[in-house]
């Protein structure tokens, strides 16, 4: 996991102040090589009554597991360490069951945002969509659809 940029926050407007990597783009391949391969995603209570809109017995599906000193909901991995939600399609092309439900990190993948205040930190993690020719340029105005989704440190 690396570093984007740090950014501050005006009300909703993101202002990039400095990038530590320019000119980086993502474009999701599908691949869910290190987004869904990895272990179920954590979810929050937002996220959770999200998805039981369209799965009633969501909560069979998550796990307790513990994060440091405290403890965290994760929906269940089967036994390849996928997430539960993943599903492999045609051409080795994946994709989740319940898409526009999917939990806020999952939106996010491969960016995690941590707001302090005004300032905001962009995190990249590993990603067979970065690149650095094609897709969306990770800049402010990216991070800036994203910025309801940023955690609070």
């Amino acid at each position: 996991m690396s570093s984007v940029g740090k950014f501050s926050i005006e009300g909703t407007h993101v202002r990039t102040f400095k990038l530590d990597t320019k000119d980086l783009r993502f474009n999701c391949r599908r691949c869910a090589t290190f987004c869904c391969r990895l272990g179920g995603p954590v979810v929050s209570r937002k996220d959770l009554a999200r998805l039981r809109r369209g799965i009633r017995k969501i909560d069979r599906f998550t796990e307790t597991v513990a994060v440091g000193t405290s403890v965290a909901k994760v929906l269940a991995s089967k036994p390849n360490g996928q997430c539960i939600l993943l599903s492999k399609g045609r051409r080795n092309r994946y994709r989740c069951l319940a898409y526009e439900l999917r939990p806020d990190v999952c939106r996010t993948y491969p960016l995690k945002l941590i707001r302090q205040g005004s300032r905001l930190t962009v995190l990249v993690f590993p990603c067979r969509g970065l690149n650095y020719r094609e897709g969306e340029l990770i800049n402010g105005e990216l991070v800036s659809k994203y910025l309801r989704f940023a955690t609070v440190a």
